[in-house]
């Protein structure tokens, strides 16, 4: 008996050190029971809540669905800009400005409606609304992919209607040295031209001459050239407008300009104290483009032309008198002096390619050799100077 109940007794001392050991781990053993009843329990609480909220509404689209609607629209919208651009290229004015006012823009892309905008301004007719026009696209998309042309168009506008100032200032996006495209080269003689007409013929001619290599060889060299001779004109620099002309008529004899640029090269001519020549060439308008302005203009002169009238003009190809030589470069410029003093015209030093280079005075450019020859004997009897006939 007595060992039983010491057996008892040490057992429940064992038993009572075990709950005092563990009675944390015991309480955490039954919560996370308790959490994995819950668990286990919650998922057909949340189906059923799930199934419990409202459907929606069936007029509403879903989301994909939507954005499949809009899609559709911006598609259809650049189908019908394109097609407004097949029109107007075509020449369709009317069907071209019907089918934009199909257009939404607020389904097109900002590229797209860029396109629309400025191709509704081209469609605008002539006037007030064209100006508006394009003075709104270009304030809608100040850096758009059209914006040189839009400029450009905008430009042209006030030049015609003699807002000079006003194309001029707009017309300063294009720059010499820089220009690479069609829009940029005419841009660049509209510039000029404004300036032109504005009263800076000075001004003027410096600009093109900035912008030679730009337009040289180009569509827009013919309206270049002869716009750059009309600016040296009303500067009084005669040998630049004959130099520009000469150009012009050799690579455009028939072109757009050839009547007036012919009547120029008279103008300039005359301008340089070479009547004879300008009487020449004035001829030759009258007799090549009898039906032009530019030969209402020589008749009113009175001058006709005759039966000898001389095909070749007076520059390029023609005769000059050389008048000295020199080592020194200093010495030529000395006697050009001299020269352009006495009212001798077309003086210039050309430098030679030898080594060391010579520095030739030539003046004068003669369609023949008798007229170089008379100013050479004239400059012998009146200045003792020596020269010889070359060609020009």
């Amino acid at each position: 008996m007595i060992r039983f109940a010491l057996f008892l007794s040490l057992l429940a001392c064992l038993l009572q050190s075990a709950a005092q050991a563990a009675p944390e781990g015991t309480a955490a053993s039954s919560q996370e029971e308790k959490k994995e009843r819950s668990l286990r329990v919650q998922p057909r609480a949340t189906r059923a809540a799930k199934e419990e909220k409202p459907k929606p509404d069936a007029d509403r689209a879903p989301k994909g669905k939507s954005r499949t609607r809009r899609t559709a629209g911006a598609g259809a919208g650049e189908a019908l800009l394109s097609r407004a651009q097949e029109a107007a290229a075509a020449g369709n004015v009317a069907e071209a400005r019907q089918i934009l006012e199909g257009i939404d823009r607020t389904r097109l892309s900002p590229a797209k409606a860029d396109d629309a905008v400025y191709l509704g301004a081209t469609l605008t007719g002539e006037g007030l609304k064209q100006t508006e026009a394009f003075a709104a696209y270009l304030k809608e998309f100040a850096r758009g992919h059209h914006r040189r042309e839009a400029t450009l168009s905008l430009a042209r506008i006030h030049y015609v209607q003699g807002d000079y100032s006003e194309a001029d200032r707009l017309l300063a996006i294009f720059s010499p040295g820089v220009e690479k495209d069609p829009i940029g080269r005419q841009g660049l003689v509209l510039r000029g031209l404004s300036q032109l007409a504005r009263g800076d013929a000075s001004g003027a001619h410096q600009f093109f001459t900035a912008g030679e290599r730009d337009v040289k060889g180009s569509a827009e060299e013919e309206a270049y050239y002869f716009a750059t001779a009309q600016a040296a004109l009303r500067a009084g620099k005669a040998p630049a407008a004959i130099e520009a002309l000469r150009v012009l008529l050799d690579r455009h004899a028939q072109g757009d300009y050839a009547p007036q640029s012919l009547y120029a090269m008279g103008m300039a001519l005359e301008q340089s104290g070479r009547a004879s020549d300008a009487t020449n060439v004035f001829r030759q308008v009258a007799q090549r483009f009898p039906d032009s302005y530019e030969a209402t203009r020589v008749r009113d002169r009175g001058i006709r032309p005759g039966a000898a009238v001389s095909s070749g003009l007076p520059i390029g190809g023609g005769y000059a008198l050389q008048i000295g030589a020199f080592s020194r470069r200093d010495l030529a410029d000395a006697l050009a002096r001299d020269l352009r003093l006495a009212n001798v015209p077309d003086v210039s030093v050309k430098q030679g390619g030898e080594v060391p280079p010579l520095y030739r005075v030539r003046a004068g450019a003669f369609a023949s050799r008798d007229e170089a020859r008379a100013l050479g004997e004239r400059l012998r009897r009146e200045r003792g100077f020596s020269f010889t006939v070359v060609p020009h």
